[in-house]
Order: C-alpha cells, then structure tokens, then sequence
C-alpha cells in the first residue's frame, strides 16, 4: 500500500475540499463554519505552494529534516513538521502577487481563539462581512492551482460567486472613496483650506522608496505618479557582441538586462494618493508588472561565473 505523503498536492487539495463543504454546511454556527474554511484556506495555499516546491511547506527549523523529505533527498519517515498559517500566507503572498497575507491573517485571525479559550473567535466580523473576504483571497489560490469554486464546493458555488460579487464592489467603493478623499485633500491645501494637522501631515508627505520605480497616471488627479517595487519577477538578458573586438568569447559580451518588477505601491507627490494593497492596485488598473534596467554586473556575477 502507497503512502500518501504529506506534501502531496492532491491530497492537500482533496483535504480542503473536505474542509469547505464542512465550512459551507448551513446546519453549523457561523464560528464553526469559520474555523473550517480558513482549515480548508491553508490547506489550500499548502497545495498551491506545493505545485512550486514541497520544500515552501516544510518546517525549516527541525535541523533540515522535513525539508530534506520534502526534497527528496531522504526517504520519508513518517514525522513531517510544516511551516504555521502565518508563514504559508507570507510565501503566498510572494508566490502569488494578488494573495494579501495580512488580508488572509484577519480572516484566520479567530481560529486559535475558536480552539483554544473561551470565546467564539470569529466574532469580530460580521459573516456578510467575512465570508466575501475570505472567497477573494480562496479564488486566487483556487486559480493558481488551476481548479474552479465550482469543482471546489459543488452546488454552492452560485452562493460563492454572490459573495465574489460583493467584495469587488466593497473594493470598487474602497478605491472611489480613496480617490475621492485625495482629490478633496488636493482641493483644499490648493485653497489653504486644511486644518493645521493636515497641513503638516501634507507637507511631511515623501514618496515610498523602492529599489524600481516606473512612472504611472495618477487614477485621482491625472499627474504624474509611480509605481514602485523590489521584487524580480524575471531577468531578460539581451547579449550585445563581444565588449573585447580581439575575442569571440561570450564571457565577455556586451548585455542588456531587463527585469519585470512587480508592483508593490502607487504613490502620486501631486494628490498624495498610497495605493498599497494587491486588490486596491489591481482594481486601478495599476498591478500590471513594469520594466526596469538591471545591473550587468549581476549577471557576471551569477554562479555560472564563480570561480572554482
């Protein structure tokens, strides 16, 4: 008889489905409800992190062993230690730029409570509120893992997408009042109509610094903003011919690195709009990555050209 590793996407993805359907059950309290789906979020984001690398789920601090299994290196032994919710929502969040980790934290936030004391846990938020939350960070790791709500939930999954529905309009009115409040804050420094407070939170304003930038139309007042990012997407290395006229060696071409940068921040100096989180940029149309020149001297610097 095989067994079933605990890195195995498949059944990490068969276990979550387990968990939502008890999630979606109409006959549970809320609370319990709750505690199931966010069971069935991580599980989620451990299959989808396992369709990278199993090592992304494994516990790094039992002296190598779980990552080593996970690996493949060793032969499993039965006793695997994964990494805690907070870390899988982290390398999510890296692995799939939509995901929002401190979004996916406040969803889970009342699972140790629900477990581990006396209260409910999941009482902070109302389920109308919740369960909309908690489906757009589920939809994006259901894509990356190439599976539909229907597939995951069955008959329910027209309940799922009215709450899809509800968070792209509560993002829809989250950005049209950010837009709003910035192009009023424009309106009134311009008229000298700012409260002392806000006059001098406006003129301490700087803009977020990011190792790449790339300049973007403010979606509020039509300036000049930028985007901005620290996170290599992808290295394009364009070779030039030989920087030496007297050798053909490719060691030492000419290149041009181009690197796509993901955005992390839409800042405008003008109206001094912050767009910060992953939903809030995708819903201005500003998630789209960007082109920046990356350093020669860090490909000739690549493991390829160590010396031995």
């Amino acid at each position: 008889m095989n067994q079933t590793l605990p890195w195995d996407a498949d059944a990490l993805w068969i276990k979550s489905r387990m968990f939502i359907h008890r999630g979606m059950d109409p006959d549970r309290e809320f609370e319990e409800q709750a505690f199931w789906a966010v069971a069935a979020l991580e599980l989620l984001g451990k299959a989808a992190l396992v369709r990278i690398s199993p090592t992304l789920i494994a516990n790094p601090e039992d002296d190598g062993k779980s990552i080593l299994m996970a690996s493949g290196a060793v032969e499993y032994t039965g006793i695997f230690g994964s990494v805690q919710a907070k870390a899988i929502w982290s390398r999510c969040a890296r692995a799939f730029r939509t995901f929002n980790a401190e979004e996916a934290k406040k969803i889970a936030a009342g699972r140790n409570e629900y477990i581990h004391s006396s209260g409910v846990g999941f009482d902070a938020v109302p389920p109308a509120q919740w369960w909309p939350k908690y489906w757009a960070q589920a939809s994006i790791l259901l894509a990356h893992l190439d599976e539909d709500i229907e597939e995951f939930v069955g008959p329910r999954a027209g309940e799922v997408e009215e709450y899809l529905a509800a968070n792209q309009e509560h993002l829809k009115r989250r950005l049209e009042t950010l837009l709003e409040r910035a192009k009023s804050l424009l309106s009134r420094h311009q008229a000298g109509a700012l409260t002392s407070r806000l006059e001098a939170e406006w003129t301490l304003f700087t803009l977020p610094t990011y190792r790449y930038t790339e300049a973007r139309d403010c979606p509020a007042c039509k300036s000049v903003g930028q985007v901005g990012g620290d996170e290599v997407m992808e290295s394009n290395v364009e070779h030039l011919g030989p920087s030496n006229p007297y050798t053909n060696d490719p060691f030492y071409d000419e290149v041009s690195v181009t690197l796509d940068i993901a955005p992390e921040n839409f800042a405008c100096p003008t109206c001094h709009l912050i767009l910060d989180e992953p939903e809030m940029l995708d819903e201005a149309g500003l998630n789209d990555l960007f082109e920046a020149e990356g350093d020669p001297e860090d490909y000739y610097d690549g493991p390829e050209y160590e010396n031995e």
